[in-house]
């Protein structure tokens, strides 16, 4: 059994209405956020602080944007059904160059010197940052049924950390067993803001080294929130349940 633990908010800051939340990672003291939807994608950098100016970076009418990462010191960003990666400066969010890729793109974090992608299944593909070439693909499980729908993802305590589409709760993965060990239960959060349009769903998370926190939002959410572990998980599941 995985690892149960609490949404435990540390603090709430204002979110963009305007943000259709694709994928999120921190920069230093700025949040950088993708938003999809054809003819409306873009990428927006702003102060973690709270303040939501920033800017924005449109996308071409034809990408519909989805999760993003940084690595080596270049912004990653997937594209839903065009097989293309967008290779960005993090600074100007201006492409350096474009790689290309099979199937759907949904997720994408960095895991020590590899990306890690998902595509809306129950696998992940492991894949070399300078071209994009798959490594190792892992499938995902929790106990013995396989986890579909694996959507926007971060890296902490050495496990990957999933949204999962339409569902309430982040999904902590082992990178090498592909076992959920541990999951955080957000239904206080999605109760909140998907009453009033269920294509709202939770989505949006990164992991912050200074506050020791995940960042989290979701599709059109007006907060986004900072949320603490009380204590790291294990790549060992226990029952233990945390409160």
């Amino acid at each position: 059994m995985p690892t149960l633990y609490d949404c435990e908010i540390a603090k709430t800051l204002p979110h963009s209405r305007r943000s259709f939340t694709q994928g999120l990672v921190v920069d230093g003291d700025d949040l950088i956020e993708s938003s999809g939807l054809y003819g409306k994608s873009f990428i927006h950098r702003y102060p973690i602080s709270g303040d939501e100016a920033g800017y924005y970076k449109p996308l071409p009418e034809s990408l519909f944007a989805e999760s993003l990462t940084l690595m080596n010191g270049q912004l990653f960003l997937l594209t839903w059904k065009s097989g293309r990666a967008l290779v960005l400066d993090p600074d100007t969010l201006s492409v350096r160059k474009t790689l290309t890729y099979q199937g759907e793109g949904w997720g994408l974090t960095r895991l020590n010197h590899q990306l890690v992608m998902s595509n809306g299944s129950h696998q992940l593909t492991f894949r070399n940052p300078d071209d994009f070439s798959i490594n190792r693909t892992l499938d995902v499980y929790d106990n013995q049924e396989p986890v579909s729908n694996l959507n926007d993802l971060s890296a902490a305590y050495g496990l990957i950390w999933a949204n999962v589409w339409h569902e309430s709760y982040i999904a902590a993965i082992d990178p090498d067993s592909g076992q959920v060990v541990a999951k955080i239960d957000c239904q206080n959060l999605t109760r909140r803001h998907r009453s009033y349009d269920r294509d709202n769903v939770l989505n949006g998370i990164a992991w912050d080294e200074q506050r020791q926190g995940f960042w989290v939002t979701g599709k059109r959410w007006n907060k986004r929130y900072l949320i603490q572990l009380d204590t790291p998980p294990s790549r060992h599941p226990t029952p233990t349940v945390k409160k």
